[in-house]
């Protein structure tokens, strides 16, 4: 199969790919549950080069709720992890489980994160959230196509830096940051 081939069962029907990404080279789950244990041990060394190991060179890193745009290779993403130690220079990951698709050539790295608040925030605050970083492609054993979820509001408001909920669902609790209402749950 050609790297931009898709999965025969992910074919949309204009075509695509179900979630527009190419076919990943097929894994073991043992490969997945040992990639697992060294993308904690690597992320909590808060050592970019042991990070970087981990990186396919052509790495495509989707993680638009921290970074302002895809991240596209090396360079790229040798600039994000830094910064993410920057920012969150003690930050600490744990598994809470890891889901895989070996086939697929992905998995689901379900995690708890704490840190304490930006050191340019002045704030003393700590906050445990939760998220998850997916694993949509490995190349050569090594990761390359990524995204990532979690919370980044829940995350500012325990670090004392967005006001609390008061109620507020959804949209409306993100409009009502800008002034754009105060709409209530139920």
């Amino acid at each position: 199969m050609a790297s931009n081939d898709v999965l025969p069962d992910t074919v949309h029907p204009i075509g695509r790919s179900y979630v527009g990404l190419p076919v990943a080279d097929k894994v073991t789950a043992e490969f997945i549950r040992d990639f697992g244990d060294r993308w904690e041990a690597a992320w909590n060394s808060h050592d970019t080069d042991q990070v970087m190991a981990l990186i396919h060179p052509d790495i495509r890193w989707n993680d638009t709720i921290f970074w302002p745009e895809i991240v596209n290779g090396h360079d790229a993403m040798r600039a994000y992890v830094d910064k993410i130690w920057a920012v969150m220079p003690d930050v600490h990951f744990r598994e809470v489980q890891l889901f895989n698709a070996p086939d697929a050539g992905r998995a689901l790295y379900l995690f708890e994160q704490t840190a304490s608040a930006p050191p340019a925030s002045d704030k003393r605050t700590r906050a445990t959230t939760y998220g998850c970083d997916i694993f949509l492609g490995f190349r050569d054993g090594l990761l390359s196509e990524y995204m990532a979820q979690y919370e980044i509001a829940e995350m500012m408001r325990q670090f004392d830096m967005l006001p609390p909920r008061n109620g507020r669902i959804g949209g409306a609790y993100l409009l009502s940051l800008m002034g754009g209402g105060s709409t209530k749950a139920g």
